[in-house]
């Protein structure tokens, strides 16, 4: 009977032991089954144009800079670029023209692959929702996050507009 009781006791310990305030966090939470980014540009030379990411690379800079080049299969491509205002953390908005105490802009770019335009963000922002540690990588992460931006060309003839979100992209820690 002794053992029987000290084996409950001993599964009771196991169970409390699995439960942990950890369940929560989100670096253990699964990854996402569609990584990568979306948006949808209108304006310019685009019409209502569905922009998905054929391939992109996330990179810290120095100084606290990040930068997140997006081409598509058709060769258009976007880039964020996020100065060190704030950090990266989850609900950080970065602001496009913010400049950082080391004089790094936020700044986005979208170029059509025809005709080669540069359309160069005049307002908007993006706002960071998650920044976690990758669950199964050690020294990589996973930066996912919202923007509206408007874009022009230099001259300001041609004005677009680009509204999605990008779900952990990943970059090197």
């Amino acid at each position: 009977m002794k053992n029987l009781h000290l084996l409950q006791i001993f599964v009771l310990t196991l169970f409390m032991l699995s439960c942990s305030a950890d369940d929560s966090n989100s670096d253990s939470a699964p990854l996402s089954d569609e990584p990568g980014m979306v948006a949808t540009i209108d304006g310019g030379t685009f019409n209502n144009f569905l922009f998905t990411d054929g391939a992109y690379q996330a990179s810290l800079g120095t100084n606290d800079t990040m930068s997140i080049d997006i081409a598509d299969a058709l060769g258009n491509q976007v880039s964020l670029f996020l100065n060190g205002t704030n950090g990266f953390g989850a609900d950080i908005v970065k602001n496009m023209g913010n400049i950082d105490s080391n004089n790094f802009m936020t700044y986005a770019l979208i170029r059509p692959s025809s005709p080669q335009i540069s359309y160069y963000s005049s307002s908007g922002n993006v706002t960071i929702s998650e920044n976690r540690s990758h669950p199964t990588t050690s020294g990589i992460r996973l930066i996912s996050g919202t923007f509206n931006i408007t874009a022009s060309t230099l001259d300001g003839t041609n004005t677009t507009s680009m509204v999605g979100s990008f779900t952990e992209l990943e970059y090197e820690d």
